[in-house]
Protein backbone atom coordinates (compact mmCIF):
# COMPACT_ATOMS: atom_id res chain seq x y z
CA UNK A 1 0.00 0.00 0.00
CA UNK A 2 2.60 2.48 0.76
CA UNK A 3 3.52 2.68 -3.19
CA UNK A 4 0.33 4.23 -3.65
CA UNK A 5 0.40 6.77 -0.67
CA UNK A 6 2.03 9.26 -2.81
CA UNK A 7 1.50 10.36 -6.42
CA UNK A 8 4.99 9.19 -7.50
CA UNK A 9 6.57 10.41 -10.91
CA UNK A 10 3.80 9.52 -12.95
CA UNK A 11 0.85 8.01 -10.72
CA UNK A 12 -0.82 11.31 -10.08
CA UNK A 13 -2.34 11.12 -13.61
CA UNK A 14 -2.92 7.69 -14.13
CA UNK A 15 -4.38 6.26 -11.22
CA UNK A 16 -7.12 9.02 -11.67
CA UNK A 17 -7.19 9.35 -15.37
CA UNK A 18 -10.90 7.61 -15.63
CA UNK A 19 -12.30 10.69 -13.98
CA UNK A 20 -9.92 13.07 -15.56
CA UNK A 21 -11.23 11.66 -19.22
CA UNK A 22 -14.50 12.12 -18.61
CA UNK A 23 -13.75 15.90 -17.78
CA UNK A 24 -11.40 16.37 -20.49
CA UNK A 25 -8.54 17.51 -18.54
CA UNK A 26 -5.59 18.05 -21.23
CA UNK A 27 -3.68 17.63 -18.60
CA UNK A 28 -4.58 14.48 -17.98
CA UNK A 29 -4.66 12.58 -21.14
CA UNK A 30 -4.37 9.05 -21.01
CA UNK A 31 -6.33 7.64 -23.49
CA UNK A 32 -5.82 5.73 -27.00
CA UNK A 33 -8.34 7.79 -28.52
CA UNK A 34 -8.01 11.20 -27.90
CA UNK A 35 -4.89 12.32 -30.51
CA UNK A 36 -7.50 12.40 -33.50
CA UNK A 37 -7.28 15.89 -34.54
CA UNK A 38 -5.07 18.71 -35.10
CA UNK A 39 -6.75 20.56 -32.41
CA UNK A 40 -6.44 17.77 -29.90
CA UNK A 41 -2.42 17.89 -30.82
CA UNK A 42 -2.41 21.29 -29.90
CA UNK A 43 -4.56 20.68 -26.75
CA UNK A 44 -1.86 18.17 -25.58
CA UNK A 45 1.28 20.44 -26.49
CA UNK A 46 0.14 23.37 -24.44
CA UNK A 47 -0.67 20.61 -21.71
CA UNK A 48 2.99 19.60 -21.64
CA UNK A 49 3.95 23.60 -20.98
CA UNK A 50 0.95 23.83 -18.77
CA UNK A 51 3.20 21.72 -16.20
CA UNK A 52 6.03 24.14 -16.53
CA UNK A 53 3.92 27.33 -15.91
CA UNK A 54 3.05 25.29 -12.45
CA UNK A 55 6.46 24.99 -11.90
CA UNK A 56 7.12 28.63 -12.04
CA UNK A 57 4.34 30.02 -10.80
CA UNK A 58 5.82 28.59 -7.12
CA UNK A 59 9.50 30.04 -8.41
CA UNK A 60 10.61 26.27 -7.18
CA UNK A 61 13.36 25.93 -9.88
CA UNK A 62 14.69 29.90 -8.67
CA UNK A 63 14.44 29.36 -5.11
CA UNK A 64 16.45 26.07 -5.61
CA UNK A 65 19.71 28.01 -7.35
CA UNK A 66 19.60 31.24 -6.44
CA UNK A 67 18.73 31.07 -2.28
CA UNK A 68 21.73 28.30 -2.36
CA UNK A 69 24.39 30.62 -4.50
CA UNK A 70 26.09 33.37 -3.42
CA UNK A 71 24.27 36.30 -5.23
CA UNK A 72 20.59 36.43 -3.65
CA UNK A 73 19.24 35.29 -0.49
CA UNK A 74 15.58 34.91 1.51
CA UNK A 75 14.28 36.79 4.37
CA UNK A 76 15.33 34.28 7.25
CA UNK A 77 12.37 32.77 8.19
CA UNK A 78 11.79 29.37 9.20
CA UNK A 79 10.79 26.81 6.28
CA UNK A 80 12.57 29.38 3.28
CA UNK A 81 15.91 29.70 5.17
CA UNK A 82 16.97 26.03 4.89
CA UNK A 83 18.21 26.01 1.16
CA UNK A 84 20.50 29.00 2.05
CA UNK A 85 21.95 27.34 5.47
CA UNK A 86 21.90 23.80 3.45
CA UNK A 87 19.24 22.59 6.83
CA UNK A 88 17.07 20.55 4.13
CA UNK A 89 16.52 17.07 4.28
CA UNK A 90 15.22 14.12 2.00
CA UNK A 91 11.58 14.55 3.08
CA UNK A 92 12.01 18.78 3.25
CA UNK A 93 10.37 18.15 6.50
CA UNK A 94 10.39 22.18 7.07
CA UNK A 95 9.64 23.03 4.30
CA UNK A 96 6.35 20.39 4.30
CA UNK A 97 5.86 21.39 7.82
CA UNK A 98 5.31 25.33 7.14
CA UNK A 99 3.36 25.14 4.16
CA UNK A 100 6.26 25.49 1.90
CA UNK A 101 6.68 22.37 -0.26
CA UNK A 102 5.67 24.19 -3.44
CA UNK A 103 8.93 26.54 -2.83
CA UNK A 104 11.18 23.28 -2.58
CA UNK A 105 12.92 21.07 -4.96
CA UNK A 106 9.99 18.91 -3.88
CA UNK A 107 8.21 20.94 -6.32
CA UNK A 108 10.71 20.70 -8.94
CA UNK A 109 10.87 16.77 -8.48
CA UNK A 110 6.90 16.65 -8.78
CA UNK A 111 6.10 18.91 -12.20
CA UNK A 112 8.81 17.87 -14.02
CA UNK A 113 8.16 14.28 -13.92
CA UNK A 114 4.70 15.25 -14.62
CA UNK A 115 5.57 17.60 -17.62
CA UNK A 116 7.30 14.24 -18.66
CA UNK A 117 4.69 12.12 -18.81
CA UNK A 118 2.81 14.39 -20.64
CA UNK A 119 5.76 15.04 -23.23
CA UNK A 120 5.50 11.30 -24.26
CA UNK A 121 2.27 10.89 -24.72
CA UNK A 122 2.87 13.38 -27.29
CA UNK A 123 5.93 12.16 -28.81
CA UNK A 124 4.09 8.50 -29.08
CA UNK A 125 0.31 10.01 -30.34
CA UNK A 126 0.83 13.14 -32.17
CA UNK A 127 2.73 11.46 -35.20
CA UNK A 128 -0.52 9.19 -36.63
CA UNK A 129 -2.43 12.45 -36.07
CA UNK A 130 -3.78 13.31 -39.52
CA UNK A 131 -2.59 16.95 -39.94
CA UNK A 132 -0.40 19.74 -41.57
CA UNK A 133 2.92 17.38 -41.90
CA UNK A 134 5.39 20.77 -40.96
CA UNK A 135 2.98 21.86 -37.93
CA UNK A 136 3.21 18.66 -36.88
CA UNK A 137 6.58 17.54 -36.98
CA UNK A 138 7.17 21.18 -34.59
CA UNK A 139 4.44 19.79 -32.22
CA UNK A 140 6.68 16.77 -31.61
CA UNK A 141 9.83 18.74 -31.80
CA UNK A 142 8.53 21.25 -28.62
CA UNK A 143 7.62 17.98 -27.02
CA UNK A 144 11.24 16.29 -27.59
CA UNK A 145 12.68 20.16 -26.31
CA UNK A 146 10.17 19.71 -23.14
CA UNK A 147 11.01 16.64 -22.51
CA UNK A 148 14.95 17.48 -22.29
CA UNK A 149 14.30 20.68 -20.55
CA UNK A 150 12.65 18.50 -17.97
CA UNK A 151 15.26 15.95 -18.00
CA UNK A 152 17.72 18.81 -17.63
CA UNK A 153 16.19 20.51 -14.82
CA UNK A 154 16.43 16.95 -12.70
CA UNK A 155 19.31 16.10 -13.03
CA UNK A 156 21.35 19.37 -12.39
CA UNK A 157 19.44 19.41 -9.51
CA UNK A 158 19.13 15.90 -8.05
CA UNK A 159 22.06 14.20 -10.14
CA UNK A 160 21.14 10.87 -11.60
CA UNK A 161 17.81 10.27 -11.87
CA UNK A 162 14.62 8.20 -13.47
CA UNK A 163 14.68 8.53 -17.50
CA UNK A 164 11.22 7.92 -18.69
CA UNK A 165 10.98 8.17 -22.49
CA UNK A 166 8.02 5.89 -23.09
CA UNK A 167 4.13 6.96 -21.66
CA UNK A 168 3.25 5.29 -19.16
CA UNK A 169 0.32 2.51 -19.63
CA UNK A 170 0.19 0.54 -16.73
CA UNK A 171 1.39 1.31 -12.55
CA UNK A 172 3.76 -1.08 -12.83
CA UNK A 173 5.39 0.35 -15.49
CA UNK A 174 5.45 3.72 -13.33
CA UNK A 175 7.86 2.10 -11.07
CA UNK A 176 11.70 3.10 -13.00
CA UNK A 177 15.19 2.91 -10.97
CA UNK A 178 17.66 5.70 -11.59
CA UNK A 179 20.35 5.96 -14.64
CA UNK A 180 23.91 7.22 -13.92
CA UNK A 181 24.58 11.01 -15.07
CA UNK A 182 25.96 10.52 -18.12
CA UNK A 183 22.73 8.12 -19.28
CA UNK A 184 20.86 10.90 -18.52
CA UNK A 185 22.57 13.82 -20.38
CA UNK A 186 22.78 11.28 -23.21
CA UNK A 187 18.79 10.64 -23.53
CA UNK A 188 19.20 14.85 -22.97
CA UNK A 189 21.03 15.52 -25.70
CA UNK A 190 19.34 12.68 -28.02
CA UNK A 191 16.10 14.65 -27.39
CA UNK A 192 17.20 18.05 -28.11
CA UNK A 193 19.42 16.80 -31.44
CA UNK A 194 15.77 15.43 -32.45
CA UNK A 195 14.01 18.61 -31.83
CA UNK A 196 16.62 20.85 -34.03
CA UNK A 197 15.63 18.65 -36.93
CA UNK A 198 11.66 19.34 -36.60
CA UNK A 199 11.51 22.73 -34.64
CA UNK A 200 11.16 26.02 -36.91
CA UNK A 201 14.16 28.68 -36.83
CA UNK A 202 13.20 31.52 -34.56
CA UNK A 203 11.13 34.68 -36.44
CA UNK A 204 8.97 37.15 -35.22
CA UNK A 205 5.52 35.01 -36.44
CA UNK A 206 6.55 32.55 -33.64
CA UNK A 207 3.94 31.85 -31.32
CA UNK A 208 5.03 33.89 -27.92
CA UNK A 209 6.32 31.35 -25.19
CA UNK A 210 7.10 28.71 -27.54
CA UNK A 211 10.16 27.40 -28.65
CA UNK A 212 12.42 26.89 -31.86
CA UNK A 213 15.12 25.26 -33.28
CA UNK A 214 17.44 27.74 -31.71
CA UNK A 215 16.05 27.16 -28.21
CA UNK A 216 16.72 23.85 -28.76
CA UNK A 217 20.54 24.47 -29.79
CA UNK A 218 21.34 27.16 -26.76
CA UNK A 219 19.70 23.80 -24.46
CA UNK A 220 21.86 21.66 -26.11
CA UNK A 221 24.94 23.68 -25.69
CA UNK A 222 24.11 24.59 -22.68
CA UNK A 223 23.23 20.62 -21.18
CA UNK A 224 26.57 19.95 -23.47
CA UNK A 225 28.83 22.22 -21.42
CA UNK A 226 27.17 20.84 -17.94
CA UNK A 227 28.19 17.35 -19.21
CA UNK A 228 31.89 18.32 -19.38
CA UNK A 229 31.43 18.12 -23.51
CA UNK A 230 32.95 20.34 -24.81
CA UNK A 231 33.37 19.89 -28.39
CA UNK A 232 29.37 19.65 -28.67
CA UNK A 233 28.63 22.59 -26.52
CA UNK A 234 30.81 25.00 -28.44
CA UNK A 235 29.78 23.76 -32.15
CA UNK A 236 26.28 24.00 -31.17
CA UNK A 237 26.94 27.56 -29.70
CA UNK A 238 28.32 28.35 -32.70
CA UNK A 239 25.62 27.13 -34.48
CA UNK A 240 23.32 29.41 -32.85
CA UNK A 241 25.39 32.71 -33.33
CA UNK A 242 26.11 31.90 -36.97
CA UNK A 243 22.46 31.02 -38.06
CA UNK A 244 21.49 35.00 -37.59
CA UNK A 245 18.21 34.20 -36.25
CA UNK A 246 18.95 35.87 -32.56
CA UNK A 247 20.64 39.50 -31.91
CA UNK A 248 21.87 40.44 -28.30
CA UNK A 249 19.10 43.49 -27.29
CA UNK A 250 21.54 46.73 -27.60
CA UNK A 251 20.84 47.90 -24.13
CA UNK A 252 20.89 45.44 -20.92
CA UNK A 253 18.04 47.56 -19.24
CA UNK A 254 15.45 47.50 -22.22
CA UNK A 255 15.89 43.41 -22.21
CA UNK A 256 14.66 43.80 -18.32
CA UNK A 257 12.23 46.56 -19.31
CA UNK A 258 8.69 45.52 -18.92
CA UNK A 259 7.17 47.24 -21.50
CA UNK A 260 9.41 46.31 -24.03
CA UNK A 261 9.54 42.73 -23.24
CA UNK A 262 8.09 42.36 -27.33
CA UNK A 263 11.61 43.76 -28.23
CA UNK A 264 13.43 41.24 -25.98
CA UNK A 265 12.17 37.92 -28.02
CA UNK A 266 15.03 38.50 -30.79
CA UNK A 267 17.50 37.45 -27.51
CA UNK A 268 15.60 35.08 -25.15
CA UNK A 269 14.48 32.35 -26.59
CA UNK A 270 12.32 30.37 -24.11
CA UNK A 271 10.45 32.17 -21.40
CA UNK A 272 7.77 31.52 -19.14
CA UNK A 273 5.18 34.29 -20.43
CA UNK A 274 3.61 36.17 -17.44
CA UNK A 275 0.83 38.94 -17.33
CA UNK A 276 -0.89 40.60 -14.55
CA UNK A 277 -4.12 39.07 -15.19
CA UNK A 278 -5.92 36.88 -12.12
CA UNK A 279 -5.07 33.91 -14.19
CA UNK A 280 -2.72 32.11 -11.55
CA UNK A 281 -1.12 29.61 -14.63
CA UNK A 282 0.29 33.12 -16.02
CA UNK A 283 1.55 34.47 -12.68
CA UNK A 284 4.57 33.50 -10.39
CA UNK A 285 5.18 34.72 -6.94
CA UNK A 286 8.77 35.09 -6.92
CA UNK A 287 7.46 38.75 -8.55
CA UNK A 288 5.72 39.25 -4.67
CA UNK A 289 9.36 38.20 -3.17
CA UNK A 290 11.92 40.33 -4.69
CA UNK A 291 9.69 43.39 -4.18
CA UNK A 292 9.94 45.51 -0.90
CA UNK A 293 7.06 44.97 1.25
CA UNK A 294 3.83 46.90 0.54
CA UNK A 295 2.89 49.05 -2.59
CA UNK A 296 6.53 50.82 -4.02
CA UNK A 297 8.14 51.38 -7.91
CA UNK A 298 8.95 48.38 -8.49
CA UNK A 299 5.54 46.03 -7.41
CA UNK A 300 2.37 47.47 -6.38
CA UNK A 301 2.15 44.26 -3.99
CA UNK A 302 5.34 43.45 -2.92
CA UNK A 303 6.69 40.53 0.15
CA UNK A 304 10.37 41.73 0.78
CA UNK A 305 11.02 38.05 0.54
CA UNK A 306 14.60 38.22 -1.00
CA UNK A 307 17.24 40.62 -1.73
CA UNK A 308 20.97 40.84 -2.86
CA UNK A 309 23.77 40.28 -1.20
CA UNK A 310 25.81 43.48 -0.63
CA UNK A 311 29.52 42.00 -1.77
CA UNK A 312 27.84 40.62 -5.01
CA UNK A 313 26.25 43.64 -5.97
CA UNK A 314 30.03 45.49 -4.88
CA UNK A 315 31.77 43.03 -6.98
CA UNK A 316 30.22 44.74 -10.67
CA UNK A 317 32.32 47.62 -12.07
CA UNK A 318 30.29 51.31 -11.44
CA UNK A 319 29.69 51.70 -15.23
CA UNK A 320 28.45 48.16 -16.13
CA UNK A 321 24.41 48.85 -16.99
CA UNK A 322 23.87 45.38 -15.37
CA UNK A 323 23.69 47.14 -11.64
CA UNK A 324 21.68 49.22 -12.72
CA UNK A 325 19.27 46.19 -12.92
CA UNK A 326 19.66 46.38 -9.20
CA UNK A 327 18.52 49.41 -5.90
CA UNK A 328 19.63 50.15 -3.24
CA UNK A 329 16.43 52.32 -2.79
CA UNK A 330 13.28 52.48 -3.27
CA UNK A 331 9.79 54.70 -3.54
CA UNK A 332 6.96 54.07 -1.33
CA UNK A 333 3.12 53.84 -1.95
CA UNK A 334 3.61 57.58 -0.61
CA UNK A 335 5.88 58.88 -2.99
CA UNK A 336 8.99 59.12 0.09
CA UNK A 337 12.29 57.26 -0.82
CA UNK A 338 13.06 54.75 1.63
CA UNK A 339 17.09 54.75 1.75
CA UNK A 340 18.89 51.45 2.05
CA UNK A 341 19.70 50.94 5.81
CA UNK A 342 15.15 50.92 6.21
CA UNK A 343 14.81 48.91 2.95
CA UNK A 344 13.24 46.15 5.67
CA UNK A 345 13.58 46.58 9.30
CA UNK A 346 12.89 42.88 9.68
CA UNK A 347 16.26 41.58 8.94
CA UNK A 348 19.78 42.48 10.62
CA UNK A 349 21.00 42.92 7.54
CA UNK A 350 20.92 46.77 6.90
CA UNK A 351 23.20 46.88 3.42
CA UNK A 352 20.24 45.32 1.51
CA UNK A 353 20.44 45.61 -2.13
CA UNK A 354 16.75 44.77 -4.02
CA UNK A 355 17.16 42.94 -7.46
CA UNK A 356 15.10 44.99 -10.00
CA UNK A 357 15.13 42.46 -12.87
CA UNK A 358 11.44 41.76 -12.49
CA UNK A 359 10.38 45.64 -11.73
CA UNK A 360 6.70 46.23 -13.11
CA UNK A 361 5.22 49.45 -11.66
CA UNK A 362 2.19 48.81 -13.27
CA UNK A 363 1.34 45.34 -11.34
CA UNK A 364 -2.04 44.85 -10.62
CA UNK A 365 -1.10 43.91 -6.73
CA UNK A 366 1.42 41.48 -7.02
CA UNK A 367 0.47 40.50 -10.30
CA UNK A 368 3.52 41.72 -12.40
CA UNK A 369 3.53 40.82 -16.28
CA UNK A 370 7.45 40.27 -16.27
CA UNK A 371 8.67 37.55 -18.38
CA UNK A 372 10.82 34.59 -16.34
CA UNK A 373 13.54 33.82 -18.87
CA UNK A 374 14.80 30.50 -19.53
CA UNK A 375 17.16 30.75 -22.17
CA UNK A 376 19.24 33.67 -23.54
CA UNK A 377 21.11 34.32 -26.47
CA UNK A 378 23.52 35.95 -24.42
CA UNK A 379 24.22 32.48 -22.83
CA UNK A 380 25.47 30.95 -26.84
CA UNK A 381 28.39 33.29 -25.97
CA UNK A 382 29.12 32.47 -22.87
CA UNK A 383 28.77 29.15 -23.33
CA UNK A 384 31.15 29.18 -26.61
CA UNK A 385 33.64 30.96 -24.62
CA UNK A 386 33.91 28.51 -21.67
CA UNK A 387 33.83 25.71 -23.90
CA UNK A 388 36.27 27.21 -26.44
CA UNK A 389 38.78 28.20 -23.43
CA UNK A 390 38.02 24.69 -21.95
CA UNK A 391 39.53 23.22 -25.11
CA UNK A 392 42.24 25.18 -26.55
CA UNK A 393 42.59 28.01 -23.72
CA UNK A 394 42.42 31.72 -23.87
CA UNK A 395 42.04 31.80 -27.44
CA UNK A 396 41.76 34.86 -29.82
CA UNK A 397 37.98 33.32 -30.39
CA UNK A 398 37.10 32.90 -26.67
CA UNK A 399 38.07 36.71 -25.77
CA UNK A 400 35.45 37.58 -29.19
CA UNK A 401 32.83 35.33 -27.49
CA UNK A 402 32.96 36.60 -24.09
CA UNK A 403 33.61 40.54 -24.98
CA UNK A 404 30.43 40.34 -27.23
CA UNK A 405 28.06 40.43 -23.71
CA UNK A 406 30.92 42.64 -21.72
CA UNK A 407 30.58 45.45 -24.25
CA UNK A 408 26.48 45.12 -24.26
CA UNK A 409 27.23 46.03 -20.94
CA UNK A 410 29.65 48.74 -21.74
CA UNK A 411 32.36 47.52 -19.39
CA UNK A 412 36.16 47.06 -20.38
CA UNK A 413 36.75 44.30 -22.71
CA UNK A 414 38.70 41.03 -21.15
CA UNK A 415 42.48 41.76 -19.67
CA UNK A 416 44.40 40.03 -22.44
CA UNK A 417 46.74 37.34 -21.95
CA UNK A 418 44.86 35.46 -19.49
CA UNK A 419 46.12 31.63 -18.58
CA UNK A 420 43.44 29.43 -19.22
CA UNK A 421 42.54 28.67 -15.94
CA UNK A 422 42.35 32.68 -14.80
CA UNK A 423 39.88 33.23 -18.39
CA UNK A 424 37.82 30.23 -17.26
CA UNK A 425 37.55 31.98 -14.13
CA UNK A 426 36.31 35.76 -16.10
CA UNK A 427 33.93 33.82 -18.26
CA UNK A 428 32.27 32.40 -14.86
CA UNK A 429 32.40 35.23 -12.92
CA UNK A 430 31.04 37.27 -16.46
CA UNK A 431 27.94 34.63 -16.14
CA UNK A 432 27.10 35.14 -12.79
CA UNK A 433 26.65 38.91 -13.54
CA UNK A 434 24.61 38.18 -17.05
CA UNK A 435 22.27 35.87 -15.41
CA UNK A 436 22.06 37.11 -11.86
CA UNK A 437 18.09 36.39 -10.49
CA UNK A 438 17.65 34.27 -13.50
CA UNK A 439 18.13 30.46 -11.74
CA UNK A 440 22.01 29.66 -13.20
CA UNK A 441 24.27 30.40 -10.63
CA UNK A 442 23.99 27.66 -8.07
CA UNK A 443 24.39 25.24 -10.85
CA UNK A 444 27.59 26.85 -12.32
CA UNK A 445 29.23 26.71 -8.70
CA UNK A 446 28.09 22.60 -8.60
CA UNK A 447 29.40 21.53 -11.97
CA UNK A 448 32.44 23.18 -11.70
CA UNK A 449 33.07 22.42 -7.63
CA UNK A 450 33.70 25.47 -6.36
CA UNK A 451 30.43 25.60 -4.54
CA UNK A 452 32.28 24.75 -0.74
CA UNK A 453 34.81 27.53 -1.58
CA UNK A 454 32.38 30.36 -2.90
CA UNK A 455 29.68 29.61 -0.68
CA UNK A 456 31.02 30.43 2.62
CA UNK A 457 32.06 33.97 2.00
CA UNK A 458 28.73 34.93 0.87
CA UNK A 459 27.28 36.37 4.16
CA UNK A 460 25.35 38.78 5.73
CA UNK A 461 24.13 39.79 9.22
CA UNK A 462 21.03 37.26 8.51
CA UNK A 463 23.63 34.59 6.86
CA UNK A 464 26.31 35.19 8.53
CA UNK A 465 27.95 31.47 8.83
CA UNK A 466 27.32 29.42 5.56
CA UNK A 467 28.84 26.04 4.94
CA UNK A 468 27.51 23.40 2.56
CA UNK A 469 29.08 19.79 2.21
CA UNK A 470 29.76 17.77 -0.43
CA UNK A 471 26.47 16.00 -0.38
CA UNK A 472 24.57 19.71 -0.85
CA UNK A 473 26.27 19.00 -5.02
CA UNK A 474 22.73 17.84 -5.50
CA UNK A 475 19.35 17.96 -3.29
CA UNK A 476 18.10 14.74 -1.73
CA UNK A 477 15.57 12.75 -3.70
CA UNK A 478 12.30 13.19 -1.94
CA UNK A 479 11.90 10.47 0.69
CA UNK A 480 8.32 10.05 -0.09
CA UNK A 481 9.30 8.94 -3.51
CA UNK A 482 11.77 6.38 -1.91
CA UNK A 483 9.64 5.26 -0.16
CA UNK A 484 6.57 5.17 -3.52
CA UNK A 485 8.91 3.56 -5.50
CA UNK A 486 11.31 0.98 -4.15
CA UNK A 487 13.49 0.96 -7.49
CA UNK A 488 14.38 4.65 -6.46
CA UNK A 489 17.90 4.84 -4.10
CA UNK A 490 18.81 7.77 -2.56
CA UNK A 491 21.35 9.86 -3.49
CA UNK A 492 24.44 8.42 -2.26
CA UNK A 493 25.80 11.38 0.01
CA UNK A 494 22.22 11.41 1.24
CA UNK A 495 21.94 7.59 2.84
Amino acid sequence: MKRLIYISIFLVAFTSCKKALKETAYSSIYTQDFYSSAAEAEAAITAVYGNLYVMYSSAAPLFASDWAADQIFPRNVVGRNSITTYTYDPPYSVQTSFSRANESPLEIWKRAYQGIESANWVIQKVPGVNMDTERRNAIVGEALFLRAFFHWMLAKNFGSIVVKTTATNSIDAAFVGKKPINEVYDQILTDLREAEKMLPDYSSSLVKGRVCKQSAQILHAKAALYNERWDEALATAQAVISSGKCTLVPSAIDLFTVAKKDLARTEVMFAVELNNTSNPIRQSQVHYFYAPLGISDLNKGGAGGMYVFSKFYNSFFNQDKRKALMQTSYINGSGATVTQANIDTRLATKDLVIMAKLKDPNSVGAYASNNLYLLRYADAYLIAAEAEARKSGATTAAYGYINAVRRRAEIPDLTAGLSQPAFIDSVLRERSWEFYGEGDRWYDLTRTNTFMTVIPTAINADYPVRTPQPKHKYYPIPQIEIIANPMIEQNPDWK
